[in-house]
């Protein structure tokens, strides 16, 4: 097939930029599927062998689109939602896939495609693919385990609950490396007088691959439902147990053979005591390769591509993010 991932940004990211690192990884497992595989991204980026760039901006109005738009293109794949303008009059059939968490009542088209079941399920649908990733791009070195854990997530979000994260390890004086973000202030001040905290700031890269798999496990105690949280595959497929909330879609991402769902002060307490060697590192790299593997995702995506391209929908109604308890909830925090 001939497909276009419409994502029109700077590729790859500066930083750790999650989408942005899925459609990179999406297309090369296209290419290797054999699909000419074109990425609209902005002048300049660099993508997979393979794969070809088509200069765009966002912003982009349907008459820019028809000036760069390969000849014979049969598909496009959108990484994050247009207007409805665009979207009724793109010449060539197309899909979305939904990164985040609506609001309440906000509808996506009928070819949405969501992160996991639940994430789907929570907006009235029913199509989901897991994020893959590419192993190449980590370290698996289970003898290398150290004894801290680590919490990598965007540490000025209140809903990633790094101070949750913080706070048990204190209680359960069990060392914590803190990545992600900006340091905010209550934990800046915390962590220069707590002997369990250690600050390491924004990481990509090699110091980000030997954080997740020297690790012996990953914290994540999201307090909203999480859609798919990459840094769980990350994690996993360095081999490191991930420990989180049963929020979103950790219920099904995180079996009981590679991590945890402790839902309160005490069962994360006691998790925590486990620690370390509570899990199999080889274990958590083998879910983590059959699951979310980058070839994976793509052989996912294109079962969806081909329904898609030959005129079916994925939902005979438009996904719609309902007005459940937990899809309220979070927006309060």
């Amino acid at each position: 097939m001939k497909i276009l991932i419409v994502h029109p940004v700077r590729l790859p990211p500066r930083d750790y930029g999650g989408v942005e690192r899925v459609v990179l990884w999406l297309a090369k497992g296209l290419v290797e599927r054999g699909h000419e595989v074109f990425v609209a991204a902005e002048p300049g980026s660099q993508l997979p062998a393979g794969s070809q760039l088509v200069e765009a901006q966002s912003g982009y109005r349907l008459e820019d689109w028809l000036r760069v738009l390969p000849p014979g293109l049969e598909l496009a794949h959108f990484m994050a939602p247009v207007g409805d303008d665009l979207w009724n009059s793109f010449p060539v059939p197309s899909l979305l896939t939904v990164h985040g968490n609506g609001q309440i009542g906000e509808k996506y088209p009928k070819n949405s495609v969501f992160l996991s079941q639940d994430h789907a399920k929570r907006h009235g649908a029913s199509a989901y693919v897991y994020n893959g990733i590419d192993p190449s791009e980590y370290l698996f070195e289970p003898r290398s385990k150290k004894n801290w854990n680590l919490f990598l997530s965007k540490t000025s979000w209140s809903v990633k609950n790094v101070h949750g994260a913080a706070r048990w390890s204190a209680l359960s004086r069990q060392r914590l490396k803190i990545a992600g973000g900006r340091r905010p202030l209550g934990l800046r001040i915390w962590s220069q007088f707590s002997p369990y905290l250690d600050w390491v700031g924004p990481v990509a890269g090699q110091k980000k691959a030997e954080l997740l798999t020297q690790a012996q496990a990953l914290l994540f105690p999201v307090r909203w439902p999480e859609p798919f949280g990459l840094v769980i595959a990350e994690a996993l497929i360095s081999g490191t147990p991930v420990i989180g909330n049963p929020r979103g879609s950790l219920v099904e991402l995180i079996p009981s053979q590679v991590g945890s769902l402790p839902d309160s002060d005490e069962e994360w307490l006691e998790t925590l005591s486990r620690l370390p060697g509570a899990y199999d590192s080889e274990a958590c790299r083998s879910w983590a390769m059959d699951q979310f593997h980058y070839r994976t995702m793509a052989q996912k995506y294109e079962e969806v591509y081909r329904l898609v391209s030959g005129g079916g929908l994925l939902h005979g109604a438009p996904p719609m993010t309902l007005d459940t308890a937990e899809n309220r909830d979070w927006r309060r925090r």
